[in-house]
């Protein structure tokens, strides 16, 4: 995998996605559905947002799969290069998403 270089608000949108998605193996779900997200799903994390450029940077990163319907898979390569970045697990990406909130 190549170098990955992302725009903040697409660096942010991925830290959100992988937290989800810790969050839910945290509560014993399954990985191939954990890494799945739908379009509420997305809607519910990212309100009143539009995060199409985003998603588009994630996809071209090889970081994301989409499909037409919408729904966003979180593929392997963006598990890797997340768990790489916060070695520390969950609380290190949220301290480092804490410091989005105003």
């Amino acid at each position: 995998m190549s170098e990955i270089v992302l725009s903040k608000d697409t660096d942010k949108v991925l830290c959100l996605i992988y937290k989800e998605y810790l969050s839910r193996r945290k509560n014993n779900i399954l990985k191939d559905s954990a890494l799945h997200f739908s379009e509420n799903d997305l809607d519910d994390l990212f309100p009143n947002s539009d995060i199409n450029f985003e998603i588009l940077e994630l996809k071209n990163n090889s970081l994301i799969e989409v499909w037409i319907t919408g729904e966003v898979l979180l593929n392997s390569n963006a598990i890797i290069y997340m768990e790489n970045r916060f070695k520390n697990g969950l609380i290190e990406l949220t301290d480092f998403i804490s410091k989005f909130i105003p």
